[in-house]
């Protein structure tokens, strides 16, 4: 009987984004599509919650990858002050580069955020309440926000990992160079660079097309955004369904939540829970976290037990409850720390503040292998595969029942 249910939730989720990206199209944070989506889906939570909310915020969206284009400026200008022995200055430029691509694409910190136009971000979430008392509270969340269409996995994506590490590794070498140069011969304006430094710095030129072709790393278009990322918060919308129709909950409140801005370094996720972070009206007795992000493929299930590339630790205990009760569901699925360089989900932002959280995932997670569809114009709702949302939706029930179990006894 629970199968067949979780088939029904599992066409109600995909008719619901069909409508929504055919009605709205890409949802770029800021933009009219985004906010109307997510006044839709404040109303799709209201239908099956207690209750439901939206909350503005401000964001700079176009921060998060703008780093990119400063460090495509500032590596031509520090390579030539290095042929005209001006290390100290190159160095300086060097080392603000290196600063920005690890703080804001390493850890997500918002650095350079006010240099970039402001614009809302909404979020969306539902409160489903248990018969009894609230002693525990799961936060079931995806994002509505659609990414932009990074242009490397559309043009020649089988040169993405060679783009990304040579054109990122030749700003790490130009800054050693920029070190050393300093040290054995800071300032020499007009001299002719020693043989040792020419070359290394006769490489690190022929590299420059590379760093230029990071200028169009990513498009101003965003994708339709189906399996990363609207599916999720649809599933979202379908497991408060699932429980408001059960009334089984006794002591285990449900947040269904949908985020925005998560494409743009988690910002819509952190302002959630910068905001809630101490409301202990919302966020009651003991909190999880279950994330999903891109689910498109059954047999690439697996959980998180770090974010933004390995920087925050999110909860082993629950990646592995959930591991377990997909097992006896009958479902292949491991735990693992996120991939370096691949990025990060928002359970990072609930980590952060003490919950424990973790992520689904189900696509191949890492730069030589991701799903074809994965920020390009292809994400559409038939790239997902249907077994693979049933089974997020399955998964996401089993472990709500079970810590509410946990809760009565």
């Amino acid at each position: 009987m629970e199968q067949l249910k979780v088939k029904e939730l599992r066409k109600r989720a995909f008719s619901l984004i069909n409508r929504l990206i055919e009605t709205y199209g890409p949802r770029l944070t800021g933009s009219d599509a985004c906010k109307n989506v997510a006044h839709e889906l404040t109303k799709e939570f209201a239908q099956v919650c207690d209750s439901s909310h939206s909350e503005v915020f401000s964001v700079h969206p176009d921060a998060f990858l703008g780093w990119i284009k400063i460090l495509v400026v500032i590596y031509p200008i520090a390579l030539v002050l290095l042929w005209l022995s001006m290390a100290p200055v190159a160095l300086v430029l060097m080392l603000f580069s290196v600063a920005l691509l690890i703080l804001e694409f390493i850890f997500y910190k918002e650095i350079i955020d006010p240099l970039f136009p402001k614009k809302e971000g909404v979020n969306v979430y539902g409160v489903l309440d248990p018969v009894k008392e609230v002693k525990s509270t799961v936060i079931v969340s995806g994002h509505h926000d659609s990414a932009k269409i990074f242009n490397f996995f559309v043009d020649k994506p089988h040169l993405y990992s060679q783009r990304i590490y040579i054109g990122l590794g030749s700003v790490f070498a130009l800054t050693a160079v920029s070190i050393i140069q300093s040290i054995f011969v800071p300032f020499s304006l007009g001299s002719v660079v020693s043989w040792p430094f020419m070359i290394v710095l006769v490489p690190l030129t022929l590299t420059l097309p590379w760093i230029v072709k990071l200028w169009s790393f990513a498009s101003k278009e965003g994708t339709p955004g189906a399996g990363d990322n609207l599916i999720a918060s649809a599933i979202a919308v379908e497991v408060a369904r699932y429980f408001s129709d059960s009334k089984e909950l006794q002591h285990t409140r449900i947040i269904a939540a949908s985020y925005d801005s998560e494409e743009s370094g988690l910002r819509g996720a952190r302002a959630f829970f910068k905001r809630h972070k101490h409301n202990e009206s919302l966020l009651m007795g003991k909190v999880y976290n279950f994330n999903i992000d891109c689910p498109y493929e059954a047999k690439e299930i697996f959980f998180l037990t770090s974010d933004i590339n390995g920087s925050v630790k999110l909860s082993e205990s629950m990646a592995q409850r959930c591991t377990r009760i997909a097992h006896t569901l009958g479902y292949d699925a491991v735990s693992k720390p996120i991939a370096m360089l691949t990025g990060g989900t928002d359970a990072a932002e609930a980590a952060k503040v003490g919950i424990e959280a973790t992520t689904l995932m189900a696509m191949p997670w890492d730069n030589s292998s991701r799903s074809s569809v994965y920020h390009t114009p292809q994400d559409t709702p038939d790239a997902i595969e249907p077994e693979a949302v049933e089974i997020s939706l399955e998964i996401a029930i089993h472990v709500i029942k079970e810590i509410d179990q946990l809760s009565v006894e």
